[in-house]
């Protein structure tokens, strides 16, 4: 078959009443991914002691000096200089550390990509091109855009196995209920509105979430609510108040109280926690 055969005819890149014109043949399209670098540090532990810990964003640690360990499900797994450890959002764990113990880390958060990842601790090298990302790290101090985190963060993310991604297509009406959730989780929202902006009943919404993600539409509206909650908590002086209001819950006291039954903590408590 001729080459100019396979490839799809021009098209309009743009709306049929945009004032633009940018017409062409599309070779590849891939989706579009966001990358957040909450915080970077390189940090010193008398003491690493974390208890059935789970977060709703990604760790990146890299051992420098001393020893950890960390236990995930039945695994012991000994953290080591020399190799780098990546940990996906809601992957529960715990750790200690029997002697001082230094290490660099990165808390990330990759948008609605974070959906696909698969809990686990999943190690590797540490190779020439994450150890001159940390070198520059090191003499960067404050500069206010530390670009080598980023690069870091990357770098590691390409040399994830297969088996750290889920490869479930979500059914299209899923995902446009599960954006409008996340979009809208500050207001007042019910499985009505999730259905209505997917196009589906209720009923057919829910045999879809509990097929494909194994959740009614209103337990994803919670953990994503919890989830933003924890996120404004470590990573901003937003008052308990602000925190429950932007995040849809009616009062601190029920967000206090649905933090506590699904996370096992308090807004305070979490607050406080030095979870390195």
């Amino acid at each position: 078959m001729p080459e100019d055969s396979r490839k799809q005819p021009a098209f309009s890149l743009v709306p049929g009443d945009s004032p633009h014109e940018v017409e062409g043949e599309r070779e590849v399209m891939l989706p579009g991914m966001s990358l957040e670098i909450l915080t970077t540090r390189k940090i010193r532990l008398q003491r690493w002691n974390l208890k059935e810990l789970m977060d709703p964003y990604w760790r990146l640690y890299i051992p420098v000096e001393g020893s950890a360990v960390i236990r995930y499900k039945d695994e012991t797994l000994e953290l080591l200089p020399g190799n780098l450890y990546l940990i996906p959002p809601r992957t529960t764990f715990s750790s200690e550390n029997p002697e001082p113990f230094s290490k660099w880390y990165v808390h990330f958060i990759l948008g609605r990509s974070d959906l696909l990842s698969v809990p686990g601790i999943y190690s590797q090298n540490l190779d020439d091109v994450s150890a001159a990302f940390l070198d520059t790290l090191a003499s960067a101090r404050s500069e206010p855009y530390n670009w080598e985190s980023a690069a870091l963060v990357i770098h590691a993310l390409t040399k994830l196995p297969a088996e750290a991604w889920t490869d479930q297509k979500l059914d299209s009406r899923v995902e446009k209920a599960m954006a409008f959730l996340e979009e809208n989780l500050a207001r007042k929202i019910s499985a009505e509105d999730a259905a209505r902006a997917a196009g589906v009943s209720v009923r057919n919404l829910n045999h879809l979430f509990r097929s494909q993600v194994r959740m009614a539409p209103m337990s994803v509206l919670l953990d994503y609510r919890l989830d933003r909650a924890c996120h404004l908590l470590r990573h901003t002086d937003q008052s308990i108040e602000q925190v429950a209001e932007n995040c849809g819950f009616p009062n601190r006291y029920y967000f206090s109280r649905m933090l506590k039954q699904h996370r096992g903590i308090s807004p305070a408590a979490y607050r406080k926690g030095q979870l390195y």
